[in-house]
């Protein structure tokens, strides 16, 4: 083997050029799927494009690449006299090409299979041809046809076999052999992981996933070209996608219980209201003085004095749900109706499907749209989901940081991102430079852990001595005031619906009646229009995070037909409203009662008003007609979500 005497013969630069070859294979890859797929993205692709879609590609491609070389990255790395005898330089080399040839078979193979699927391919495809007995027959057909494949695929094997670079050894053995050789493993290691999440843990919470390739898109489509599939196999383990269930045989019978699809009413009023929307983080029902008027015997005061009067101006339901238990669950359910089906959308493997939202069909109507979130611009992937959802321009720390008038970087609380009242300035600001009609929703976080406040506050919103949660609370309740405060003076006010709900219910519960689990679902959902036009107080039924899409579209007169798994508020009867989820199991509110189901048989019925804590099971004690007909709407609605989105069917085709 070489020996080295600078640094240019190192170690780390050896893995470092390996790991160059990889990349130049990945790209090449990438040129030979749009060139093979060039019919689907001649029409909508410049060169432009293409470039901003590579840039975004690479980080995809560097949690593949780090991810399929982590061994070889230790074993060239080890620090140990071992890596450099010939034998051990062999077995790390064979396993370098047989690895990075695997990968380069995949992409290929995929650039060929793409047009039928319209997605890289992810675990899913293994599910998807179980059985099929003539799976090798295909293969072999498509590899004769593509034998260009083959020969691009055999030139690069042979690159990757050729550049090479075996591990260096020193000239004369050193004393600081094992120093330096544990320095450089410790210093690339935590590059490795980084490359694997795709992002630092400074700038994201989570690390990429299939869903962050509609950040650098314009269509759908193309988030093809920002993948490969040795990371579309990696992220997609365990999240094979459900079987479609069967509870109803044809169609017709599935529709007649339940459909998304919802068809514009024969006649219309077409309104132009400005729709803002709060998505408030961790802000409980539990936390609201007006929505527990009964708590404590009529003594319970809550944590949002402006938020209680804003609720004597506004309507909203007797219930209100949340359709999910986590922050990237609110996202898809406010904005595209579309709920938590025991794991996020947006690590589920339909997470490239096409969509549609309450963004992208305002847009028919002439509505620009924006999105808003204190965190950094990466932070939980909003704004590559949003995207996908069709909103045209995204706000985070970044542009508040680079906007002079609210404090910069002062405004950062150290933790998490801007704080609330400075960040809710700034959205008022920005959401009165858009053009009008507008939709705009905000994502706050103050009420966060670690729980604080800012500085000039500390002594104004204290320690509620139940949770220090109860302070940020008030300090995002006083947020608000201090938005509507500034909102009222514009010229879009009056003209504007304002939706207040919460990401999700908190953990830190503190009364009794919320400690059950369905007081963990419990959010607010507030609609306030200061014109008057929209009726106000307290309204029967049960509204969800995911009905504010259909309910919103329909009020404005929308003319298409849409997918939305949520209802229209306005024009169903309360007897028929409804609300789900499923975190660790589905569950269906109707009426007074919530029913559980393992996923195939009803296991517990509760009478959630009566019984929060859900301490009585009233299986087997159930009105056998109420329990069949609820059991048959969630069979429905869960046989309908899994029918498609394993379809890719999630749009009205217009």
């Amino acid at each position: 083997m070489k020996r080295y005497t600078n640094i240019l013969h190192s170690n780390p630069v050896g893995i470092v050029l390996n790991l160059l070859w990889v990349y130049i294979c990945y790209e090449i890859c990438r040129l030979a799927f749009l060139a093979e797929n060039w019919g689907l993205y001649s029409a909508q692709i410049t060169w432009n494009d293409f470039w901003h879609i590579t840039l975004g590609g690479w980080r995809f491609d560097t949690s593949a690449i780090f991810y399929t070389n982590a061994l070889i990255i230790l074993l060239y790395l080890f620090p140990l006299h071992i890596k450099e005898k010939r034998g051990f330089c062999l077995v790390t080399k064979w396993l370098y090409v047989i690895i990075n040839s695997a990968c380069i078979l995949m992409n290929l193979a995929d650039s060929v299979f793409f047009e039928f699927r319209k997605h890289r391919s992810s675990m899913a495809i293994f599910d998807e041809f179980k059985g099929d007995n003539n799976l090798g027959g295909i293969v072999g057909v498509e590899i004769v046809s593509h034998w260009y494949f083959v020969l691009l695929a055999i030139a690069m094997i042979i690159f990757l076999w050729k550049c090479y670079r075996y591990p260096g050894t020193p000239t004369k053995p050193r004393k600081g052999y094992y120093l330096t050789q544990i320095a450089s493993l410790v210093i690339i290691a935590p590059i490795a992981v980084c490359g694997m999440r795709g992002n630092t843990f400074f700038t994201a919470t989570r690390p990429i996933s299939v869903n962050y390739a509609h950040k650098f898109v314009k269509e759908p489509i193309q988030t093809g070209i920002v993948l490969n599939t040795p990371f579309s196999m990696i992220r997609t383990v365990n999240q094979m996608a459900k079987n479609t269930p069967e509870f109803f045989k044809t169609q017709a019978e599935l529709d007649a219980v339940y459909t998304p699809l919802h068809v514009p009413a024969d006649s219309l009023t077409t309104r132009r209201k400005n729709i803002v929307i709060f998505i408030i983080e961790s802000f409980a029902q539990e936390f609201v003085g007006a929505l527990n008027k009964d708590l404590d015997n009529g003594t319970y005061k809550g944590y949002t004095p402006f938020t209680d009067s804003l609720l004597q101006h506004s309507l909203y339901y007797e219930q209100s749900f949340a359709n999910g238990g986590f922050s990237i669950d609110a996202i898809p359910a406010v904005l595209a109706s579309i709920p938590r089906m025991d794991r996020p959308f947006v690590l589920s493997p339909h997470s490239l499907n096409h969509i549609n939202s309450l963004a992208s069909e305002v847009k028919n109507m002439g509505y620009s749209t924006a999105f808003f979130h204190g965190a950094d611009n990466e932070s939980l992937g909003f704004n590559a989901f949003v995207k996908q959802a069709g909103v045209e321009k995204y706000f985070g720390k970044t542009e508040f940081i680079a906007d002079p008038r609210f404090g910069g970087k002062d405004e950062f609380d150290g933790k998490w991102g801007i704080w609330d009242e400075p960040f809710l300035q700034f959205f008022c600001a920005e959401i009165g430079e858009l053009p009008q009609p507008f939709l705009a929703s905000v994502f706050t976080l103050s009420s966060h852990h670690p729980f604080a406040v800012p500085e000039k506050y500390k002594d104004v919103f204290v320690d509620e001595g139940l949770h220090k949660l109860h302070k940020c609370i008030r300090y995002t309740d006083y947020s608000l005031k201090r938005f509507f405060e500034e909102a009222k003076k514009q010229d879009w006010y009056n003209n504007t619906i304002f939706i207040i709900t919460a990401d999700h219910a908190s953990s830190k519960r503190t009364h009794d009646v919320y400690m059950g689990e369905v007081g963990g679902f419990r959010v607010p959902l507030i609609f306030f229009d200061p014109s008057g036009e929209l009726p106000r107080g307290k309204h029967p039924g049960i509204v969800q995070q995911m009905d504010i899409m259909p309910t919103m579209l329909n009020y404005l007169g929308y003319d298409r037909p849409y997918i939305a798994f949520g209802k229209d508020m306005f024009n169903t009867p309360t007897e028929e409203t409804w609300a789900f989820n499923w975190d660790f199991y589905p569950q269906y509110f109707k009426g007074d009662y919530v029913m559980r189901t393992d996923g195939t048989n009803i296991t517990e019925i509760y009478n959630y008003k009566a019984d929060p804590l859900l301490k009585d099971n009233l299986k087997g004690k159930f009105d056998k007609e109420l329990e069949k007909e609820m059991y048959g709407e969630m069979c429905a609605l869960i046989q309908s979500y899994m029918q498609r989105m394993n379809s890719d069917n999630v749009t009205a085709k217009n």
